[in-house]
């Protein structure tokens, strides 16, 4: 009998920097164990970062594994195997949006405090900077979980317009029309707090709301 050789060889063969996005989507699809690994070493520090910008929560290991349990559940769904990233940004803002309309039914039934300042992958914050931050994830509580990730993926993650349109599966002048409702609500309020607009002008993050 012909022994057939093993699609995670073509993972196995190579480094695993060396192997592209697309490769990865498309092994991982058909089941190899370690296009998995592979995918999860890539991306797991990514979709961390984006939960807890999203969340403000210090302890999300659950829903990474959340996210990439929906990943390998769906990943034969991917029709463009080179957007594997956007791909997973796309599922962890969905698990995102899951917890934070959680959070909204348990703060209307226990009247309970706003989430904690989400943690940026950056250098540690001073004290100007984390209060600022402070203030406006306290604007963002107000506004609807969908609205909330809008504006992370755009003006906290800093997507590319053509990538936020990927990572919510609509169209580019859908997410244009949205993001300038965003912005103008966000950054409405926004602008009434002194500290906060220096803030966000300093961090270059008003230059792309016109």
């Amino acid at each position: 009998m012909q022994r057939t050789e093993p699609r995670l060889a073509v993972i196995r063969g190579l480094r695993r920097d060396d192997v592209d996005d697309a490769t990865l989507a498309t092994e991982a699809a058909a089941g190899d164990p370690a296009a998995a690994g592979a995918v999860w070493d890539r991306y797991s520090g990514l979709v961390r970062g984006v939960l807890r910008r999203s969340l403000g929560d210090r302890d999300v290991d659950d829903h990474v594994q959340e996210v990439f349990l929906r990943f390998f559940h769906c990943v034969g769904e991917l029709r463009d195997p080179s957007a594997l990233r956007c791909f997973l940004i796309g599922i962890a803002m969905r698990v995102a949006g899951t917890e934070l309309r959680r959070r909204r039914v348990r703060r209307w039934l226990s009247f309970g405090p706003t989430e904690d300042l989400p943690e940026r992958a950056t250098a540690p914050l001073d004290a100007t900077a984390r209060e600022a931050l402070l203030r406006l994830y306290a604007i963002l509580d107000k506004c609807d979980p969908d609205t909330r990730l809008l504006f992370t993926a755009r003006f906290v993650e800093r997507l590319e317009l053509t990538e936020v349109a990927t990572v919510f599966g609509v169209s580019l002048a859908t997410v244009k029309r949205r993001l300038a409702r965003v912005s103008e609500r966000v950054f409405g309020m926004a602008r009434r707090d002194a500290a906060l607009v220096s803030y966000l002008e300093n961090a270059g993050t008003l230059e792309g709301t016109s």
